[in-house]
């Protein structure tokens, strides 16, 4: 009869992985339908404290709290994603108006392109990033899904995580669906894990889903 796993051994390596994570960089999928709330303070969590040169990169698509709240001074790159709807909606302007301006990046490949260079660009001006010093935040994967056919995402994507991992950086992208969806199943591969968020009775939690480790943790603070 084959034995049961030993819950310490599963601990033990959770612990490991997580560990590993927080040193070499990783990519997380940030997902849970039910509390912006919770998706905000894991975007708060997972942009990493104040000490030392901390580099982040803000996307954009939603103009949402976790944003807005989070970029600050000249360490942080802010780029704002218009779908070509409300892109053209602004353009347009009336018969008897004039057109309007946009700031943000149309087009996902345009999109993909910007936070590759902005990466880059960040890694060159420091004299190469130390581990976890570069944190990247998108704040809602929803329209691009949305406006974009899926495997177009996932190839944006997988081209964003990538540069991710390559700054040995950590990055988070925020997908509020549940964590059984369809979606969830077809871009889990590229990420290092998928964090579910919820409001707790005591406040926000988090279940993490780690893609190396066969165990899952408990509903756990955030």
């Amino acid at each position: 009869m084959a034995s049961e796993p030993d819950p310490s051994n599963e601990r033990v390596a959770f612990t490991s992985a997580l560990a590993r994570l927080k040193r070499e960089g990783s990519n997380l999928l940030v997902v849970g339908g039910s509390s912006d709330v919770a998706h905000a303070e894991a975007c708060d969590r997972f942009l990493g404290d104040e000490i030392g040169d901390r580099r982040r990169t803000f996307v954009s698509t939603e103009r949402s709290s976790c944003v807005s709240a989070d970029v600050r001074g000249d360490d942080a790159d802010l780029i704002r994603y218009e779908s070509p709807t409300r892109s053209a909606a602004a353009t347009a302007g009336t018969a008897d108006g004039p057109e309007l301006p946009t700031d943000g990046v149309t087009g996902l490949s345009e999109l993909g392109a910007t936070v590759v260079d902005s990466i880059r660009a960040t890694d060159e001006e420091v004299g190469g990033l130390e581990p976890a010093q570069f944190r990247l935040c998108l704040d809602s994967m929803r329209p691009l899904l949305e406006e974009h056919a899926e495997r177009e995402v996932f190839r944006f994507l997988h081209a964003v995580t990538n540069e991710v991992r390559a700054a040995d950086g950590m990055g988070h992208y925020h997908l509020p669906v549940a964590y059984d969806s369809e979606t969830v199943r077809t871009l889990e591969p590229l990420f290092d894990a998928v964090v579910e968020v919820r409001a707790g009775p005591d406040g926000a939690q988090q279940r993490w889903h780690l893609r190396d480790v066969e165990a899952d943790s408990d509903w756990l603070p955030l």
